[in-house]
């Protein structure tokens, strides 16, 4: 799941043209909440990671863990050439890739971490966590 196609320097200065797209599409925070609540209602242990796919060990970091949002790990999350993903684990194991980005969105670009609207998203998750005391 978790690869780099190109060297950071390659997908930032010299990407050809033909695979760049004309918009910068940067990871969508809210969409990512809303799919981490629903996972970890099931499943609590999950990890949840983002990234840019194609370039992801220069990119990705975690953004939850043991039932909280994180802003510790470096992330960096918009691009032309790479997209934005979501990838969840559970069980120990990498389980889901999920394209997860916006192209129009004026709240996310590639320095975004949680803000106050998608942290709203995940408030019933973090009750049941801080319920659970995980």
């Amino acid at each position: 799941m978790k690869k780099s196609n190109y060297t950071f320097a390659e997908g930032f200065l010299g990407m050809p043209a033909e695979k760049r797209a004309a918009y910068q599409m940067a990871f969508d925070w809210d969409k990512a909440a809303q799919i981490i609540k629903e996972v970890f209602e099931k499943h609590p242990d999950l990890i949840a990671e983002a990234g840019l796919q194609g370039d992801w060990a220069h990119t990705g970091g975690v953004i939850f863990k043991k039932g909280f949002p994180t802003n510790d790990e470096y992330t960096y999350l918009s691009s032309n050439w790479a997209k934005p993903t979501l990838i969840l684990s559970w069980s120990g194991m990498e389980m889901q890739e999920i394209e997860c980005f916006t192209e129009h969105n004026k709240r996310f670009h590639e320095n975004t971490k949680w803000d106050d609207a998608s942290l709203s998203i995940l408030g019933q998750t973090l009750l049941l966590v801080e319920g659970n005391n995980l």
